[in-house]
């Protein structure tokens, strides 16, 4: 007997679990393919999407063709819902998130899918805001990371007296610097400044 997948479970129980789109609302539920199913109105498409393991859905108006996400939505309702992506790690897991947001679609989103797009603008700004924040906290991670490594390949170049390395790399974050370390970099800069004379070989024949 074969074993249960999760896309064994996206196709059974999506058209169950979102079968009020079609009983409430009057929209019509197929499949795309195996990893989406459309629910779609004149007036908007509902998306549902198997992505990389996670369950997610969005509402797409007719008038504008932008998809916004029912986890932007839930938040942009109710704030004190936390609504993080949940990755089904097998066929129970997810059978219960497809239901999970299922009824927050139902929950959240019946003034939409009868039509009623007055608070669109909204939805989409604090989409794009919240996006924002998540780019610019990425961001900052992966500048972080990167100081933290070029900061121990510095301090090794330190230990090994290698002074002109030590510098450079300082210098390559130069806005990141302690106090402590631009007074280290100043001093490496210093030392590879002065770089000792040769002596000019002496004239013969003098004593």
């Amino acid at each position: 007997m074969r074993m249960q997948t999760v896309l064994d479970v996206f196709h059974e129980q999506v058209p169950r679990a979102f079968s009020f789109l079609v009983d409430r609302h009057g929209l019509e539920l197929d499949r795309n393919d195996d990893y989406a199913f459309t629910a779609r109105s004149p007036h908007c498409d509902v998306v549902i999407e198997l992505d990389w393991g996670s369950i997610v859905v969005s509402i797409r108006p007719s008038e504008t063709g932008r998809p916004v996400r029912l986890s932007f939505i839930v938040g942009a309702t109710d704030p004190s819902i936390l609504f993080l992506p949940r990755y089904p790690w097998g066929p129970d897991d997810a059978r219960e998130e497809v239901d999970r947001q299922a009824r927050l679609l139902a929950q959240f989103c019946g003034e939409i899918l009868n039509g009623d797009y007055s608070e669109w603008a909204a939805l989409e700004a604090h989409q794009k805001q919240v996006l924002e924040q998540w780019r610019g906290e990425s961001e900052r991670l992966v500048k972080e990371a990167r100081a933290k490594l070029v900061r121990r390949r510095a301090e090794a170049a330190w230990s090994r007296r290698s002074f002109s390395e030590a510098a450079q790399l300082y210098a390559s974050i130069k806005d990141e610097l302690t106090q402590a370390e631009i007074a280290r970099q100043e001093y490496c800069r210093r030392r590879t400044l002065l770089v000792p004379v040769p002596k000019a070989p002496r004239a013969q024949g003098l004593a």
